[in-house]
C-alpha cells in the first residue's frame, strides 16, 4: 500500500510541475547531444552552405521548430505565408541571424548536459528512432504530389518531441530513474498531451501540429495524401524501436505488415532503402 501511495505521490508531483513548466512557454532541453556539438561546429564555419546548415540543423527537432517559430514570426514573415521546413526557414532569417539562436538554445542545451546524463542512453536510443521516421517519412513523401518531403522530414523528426522533453525532466525524480518501467507507463500517459504542448509553445505550423495529433488515425491509403498517414507509415516501419514502446518485436512486424498491406513489396523495400540512405548520410555528417 505504501508503494501505491508513494507512486501516486511522484506522479501528482510531476505532473503538477509539467503543468507549470508548459504554461511559461520557455522552454529549452536537449535531445541528442552529439547533434547539438555538430551543429555548433557547423555554424562556425563561415564558408558553410545554407543547405549543408539546414541539414545539420534538421538533426535537432528544439532547434528546428524554434528556426521555424522566428521564420514565421511577424518580422520576418509580415505576408502570413509561413514556412514548413527547416531549409526554408534558414534562407529567410538569414544565417547570421540563424547563427545567433542556434548558439544561444545549443549553449543552454549544453548548460543542462549533466542533469540529462542520466537518461543519455534512452534519449540517443529515441533520437536515433526519431532519425528512422524523420529518413522514411521523407523517403515516403517523395513519392507523393500531395505531401512535402521537407516538411515530413521536419515531422519525422518532431514527432516524439514530447518524450525528449519529460525525459529531460526526469532527473528531478530519482526515484522514477529507479523505476523503468514505471517512468515508461508516465511518459507513453503523457506524451502526446506534452508534445502538443512543447509544439504550441514552439509557434510549429498548424499542418506538422494536426498531423502528430492523428498519426495514431491513419486512414490505410495508398498513396497516402495526408501528412499524418506518412507519419503513421513511417513510425511503423522505423528500425530503430521506440524506447518506450510496448509492442514486442512481434508486434512490430505485424504492425508494419498491416500499415503497409495495401503497397507492393517492392515499393516498400525502395522505401527501405531510400530512408537507409538518408539515415546514413544523417549519422556521416555527425561523425565527419
Amino acid at each position: 500500500m505504501e508503494t501505491t501511495t508513494t507512486t501516486s505521490d511522484r506522479r501528482a508531483q510531476f505532473s503538477a510541475d509539467l503543468e507549470r513548466e508548459l504554461a511559461s512557454g520557455e522552454l529549452v532541453f536537449p535531445t541528442s547531444m552529439q547533434a547539438a556539438v555538430k551543429i555548433r561546429r557547423a555554424l562556425d564555419e563561415d564558408d558553410a552552405s545554407i543547405a549543408t546548415v539546414a541539414r545539420t540543423i534538421g538533426l535537432e527537432p528544439v532547434l528546428s521548430v524554434k528556426m521555424l517559430r522566428m521564420a514565421n514570426s511577424a518580422f520576418y514573415n509580415p505576408d502570413g505565408h509561413q514556412v514548413t521546413d527547416v531549409h526554408r526557414a534558414l534562407m529567410r532569417i538569414g544565417m547570421s541571424n540563424a547563427r545567433v539562436m542556434a548558439l544561444a538554445v545549443i549553449g543552454d542545451q549544453m548548460a543542462t548536459a549533466t542533469e540529462f546524463a542520466p537518461v543519455w542512453r534512452l534519449a540517443e536510443q529515441l533520437w536515433r528512432h526519431t532519425l528512422d521516421v524523420a529518413a522514411l517519412s521523407y523517403a515516403i513523401a517523395l513519392q507523393l504530389d500531395d505531401v512535402s518531403p521537407d516538411t515530413a522530414l521536419l515531422a519525422g523528426m518532431v514527432h516524439d518531441i514530447g518524450q525528449f522533453y519529460l525525459l529531460s525532466r526526469v532527473h528531478a525524480y530519482p526515484e522514477l530513474l529507479e523505476e523503468q518501467n514505471e517512468m515508461s507507463e508516465f511518459i507513453l500517459h503523457w506524451q502526446q498531451r506534452v508534445g502538443q504542448q512543447v509544439l504550441a509553445a514552439f509557434g510549429t505550423p498548424e499542418i506538422i501540429v494536426h498531423a502528430l495529433d492523428e498519426q495514431e488515425n491513419p486512414s490505410g491509403e495508398w498513396p497516402p495524401s495526408r501528412l499524418s498517414d506518412v507519419i503513421y507509415l513511417a513510425n511503423s516501419a522505423a528500425g530503430t524501436p521506440n524506447p518506450f514502446s510496448i509492442l514486442s518485436l512481434e508486434q512490430q512486424i505485424v504492425m508494419r505488415q498491416e500499415a503497409f498491406k495495401n503497397v507492393d513489396r517492392a515499393v516498400v523495400n525502395r522505401l527501405l532503402d531510400e530512408a537507409r540512405v538518408q539515415r546514413a548520410q544523417a549519422l556521416a555528417m555527425l561523425t565527419a
